[in-house]
């Protein structure tokens, strides 16, 4: 329905175009992105016919011209000429020397198009940017009438990172070949180049190998998971987590879940992807990641068991001979169906315990002389980059293969954002580094967490890189890790807008101007409509926490920012959200224990449940403090405990009148736990929420209630709580335990609704 109504809707557009001839373009009309390295507006445009020709050269301009040919004759039904003579009304390709790779020049005048390049992608470049300038309706995959101008301008351009990447996870859930072609098409829309496929992990095998055909005929099957199961509960809700039917099948009885590509699909995307200038890179986890291989070849691990150690799976054993037979085994194939440069072996997360007491390990470290298990490793890695350079190809991996060595050619993704010394010493050591890293690249996780905004601002080469080390870094690639993705739709609403940030910042160099860029962005939300492509909307913000009342309060809900057609529904009695329900218009009264959800929707599209409950309490009197009991008391008990309930409140009055509630010098003290008394002022009558933060676990007590529960065994971490206060002083106890590594102890404070404060002797009558 909605890709009738977006057909319909060009077709009403483009037709009263038709109806002005003699368009007069502005600036605000033309918006390209990722943003030109420069871009001029002139006056006039190139109106594309039926009988426009393309005139080639030479073979590095075909993709480009047969791209553009595919182009219009899908939407305007044109077969455009492609020629070797000089014509009138014509796009012109010319072949240059000296553009950097990728790099074009493009001059639109009313009579010819001049598109310049020194190689292939240059050119391919250079019709993506003239689709971006057409029409929107030139992404129809159905005939519709329109007047194909391309408004004159002359542009000059060139990237800023020869890797402009973009990953899916396959082995978590599973994507079909006509999904990974609309990917890839989306990829070379907006300039990116590389594609990296993550092919194998432990919960499936994604590709074919023919000398061990388990790996796909049992490998590539599972009985549903906790990450699947995850997926079918939010789906009641949210369709985005609808796992595709056709992905399970019945095995001995059993539904499975998954899917694999055969070689020849494999070719297919390869080719479709070059077609597209775009190289696809092949992943295949290795020593670790490993479990669906070892289910089926349990000679390949070190006790010939397979399954979950305490966090991750039981690795390969790199004791073994037949070990390093299967693997380059496994890639003598591989090898064979990408032509790429480069092969991802993983080397992420490799749970080392079982080679610690492994025989055959063990004599494999003594043997080589290897200093320990990471040497082990690495000495793997060595041997598999051999064999990879063997085959005329560069050995890739995450940036744990840093640890235990590495060769000069070597190459490193840097994920681990919190692991700064990696990429340093990589770039150190003379290797090239891809930026992928969880800080701003992880567009698996939710956009709520990690906006737009956050990630277009983020820079991926570390501060400390000398220019030299900086002249390793290839680029920069977004990950869409797929635990919890498990339909293209829901990779399609992960990835967007993001996407465009990695095509913003892995191509253009200048200053950051997110207003600019968010502009453009916007420009581009039609043509994603036209894609069909399912992207996010700003999030329902109102609803984040739960509500107290005691009567009835206000309910403000408000978007995360502003985009044209977005409008919130909401209900008041637990039910999902739909066109149908309430409208948001204003803040609307709630004086009952009720349910509350709401959701935006632009069109068809909508974004992810947001829902609270009120609960309604009653006031809790103050008590009468005397001069002298006021201020905040820190006590320090020496000793570990087991859980906060087991650090009881001390009688004593050996405690210390602080001012705040911080860590401070006692981070090099351990073990202890803190208790801290005192009485909280409450200004006026109110709901008022606490929130703590802090590693190892807390609580906060106002009285005899327990206001937050941040207890448990955790790293860094807030929760909140809320309460009913009369006007007055309340006994207050925040309880901490610190984690082994003390890190962070925070309390804040503040009406509901309003910005919180830090807790301090402003509150306490100190």
């Amino acid at each position: 329905m909605r890709k009738y109504v977006v057909l319909m809707l060009l077709t009403v557009i483009f037709t009263s175009c038709s109806q002005q001839p003699n368009p007069t373009f502005k600036q605000e009309d033309v918006s390209i992105l990722p943003k030109p390295l420069s871009l001029n507006l002139n006056e006039g445009f190139f109106k594309v016919e039926s009988n426009t020709a393309l005139i080639l050269k030479d073979d590095s301009q075909k993709k480009a011209a047969n791209y553009l040919t595919g182009l219009f004759g899908k939407a305007a039904g044109f077969n455009l000429a492609i020629q070797n003579t000089s014509a009138d009304n014509a796009i012109v390709f010319e072949t240059v020397a000296g553009l950097k790779e990728g790099g074009y020049n493009l001059e639109v005048n009313p009579t010819i198009i001049t598109i310049q390049a020194s190689e292939e992608s240059g050119f391919f470049n250079a019709v993506q940017s003239i689709r971006q300038l057409l029409p929107v309706a030139i992404e129809s995959q159905e005939t519709v009438a329109a007047d194909w101008f391309v408004p004159a301008v002359t542009i000059k351009d060139e990237p800023r990172y020869e890797w402009r990447g973009m990953h899916m996870d396959f082995s978590r859930h599973f994507f079909n070949i006509d999904e990974v072609k609309a990917f890839l098409d989306y990829m070379a829309l907006y300039k990116l180049n590389t594609y990296h496929m993550h092919l194998t992990d432990d919960q499936g095998w994604r590709i074919e190998i023919k000398k061990y055909p388990l790996l796909t005929e049992k490998g590539a099957w599972r009985t549903p998971n906790n990450q699947d199961t995850i997926c079918m509960d939010r789906s009641v809700e949210n369709k985005l987590y609808t796992i595709d039917e056709s992905n399970f099948k019945e095995i001995d009885g059993e539904r499975k879940y998954g899917g694999f590509f055969t070689q020849d699909q494999i070719k297919e995307i390869v080719a479709y992807a070059d077609a597209r200038c775009i190289t696809v890179i092949p992943e295949i986890d290795m020593p670790g990641h490993f479990k669906s291989a070892i289910d089926n070849y349990p000679f390949l691990s070190c006790n010939e068991e397979s399954g979950w150690d305490t966090v991750f799976t039981y690795p390969t054993c790199l004791g073994k001979e037949t070990t390093y037979e299967f693997m380059k085994n496994v890639l003598d194939e591989v090898v064979e169906l990408f032509p790429a440069e480069y092969v991802h072996i993983g080397g992420d997360e490799v749970n080392i315990a079982s080679w610690e007491v492994c025989p055959h390990c063990q004599k494999a470290i003594k043997d080589n002389n290897l200093k320990d298990e990471h040497e082990l490793q690495s000495f793997f890695n060595r041997d598999i980059e051999q064999f990879l350079k063997s085959k005329g190809k560069q050995f890739m991996g995450w940036d744990e293969i840093v640890k235990g060595g590495l060769t000069k050619d070597a190459n490193v993704m840097w994920w681990r954002n919190w692991v700064p010394d990696a990429p340093k010493t990589a770039a150190a050591n003379g290797n090239d580094i891809v930026i992928t890293t969880t800080a701003a690249y992880y567009f698996d996780y939710l956009n709520d967490g990690n906006p737009i905004e956050n990630v277009y601002n983020y820079e991926p080469v570390p501060a400390d890189f000398t220019e030299e080390e900086t002249k390793h870094v290839l680029g920069i690639q977004g990950n869409l890790w797929s635990e919890h993705i498990p339909s293209f739709k829901r990779l399609q609403y992960q990835a967007f807008p993001r996407f465009l940030v990695i095509s913003e910042n892995a191509w253009s160099e200048h200053d950051k101007d997110f207003e600019d860029f968010n502009s453009r962005v916007e420009d581009q939300y039609d043509r994603l409509d036209a894609l069909g492509v399912y992207y996010y909307i700003p999030a329902v913000r109102g609803l984040e926490k739960e509500i107290v009342i005691v009567d009835s309060t206000a309910v403000n809900l408000n978007l995360a920012y502003d985009l044209e057609g977005v409008d919130i529904y909401y209900t008041e009695d637990g039910s999902v959200p739909t066109q149908e329900s309430i409208k948001y218009d204003g803040p609307f009264i709630v004086n009952d224990t009720i349910e509350i959800k709401a959701r935006a929707y632009r069109g068809d599209i909508y974004n992810d449940l947001k829902s609270t409950k009120v609960i309604q309490k009653a006031y809790v009197n103050p008590v009468t403090v005397s001069l002298e009991e006021k201020g905040l008391k820190q006590w320090v008990l020496d000793g570990k405990f087991k859980t906060v309930a087991d650090v009881k409140t001390p009688t004593t009055s050996n405690f210390t009148k602080v001012d705040s509630i911080a860590l401070g010098d006692l981070k090099d003290r351990k073990p202890f736990s803190v208790v801290y008394k005192g009485f909280f002022n409450a200004e006026k009558d109110g709901i008022y929420e606490f929130e703590t933060r802090s590693d190892g676990g807390d609580v906060l007590m106002i009285g005899e209630d327990l206001v937050v529960d941040n207890s448990g065994w955790h790293g860094p971490r807030k929760r909140y709580g809320k309460i009913a206060l009369k006007q007055g002083f309340h006994p207050i106890t925040i309880t901490y335990r610190p984690s082994d590594k003390p890190r962070v102890i925070e309390v804040k404070y503040g009406l509901q609704g309003e910005e919180l404060l830090p807790l301090d002797s402003s509150v306490t009558g100190f």
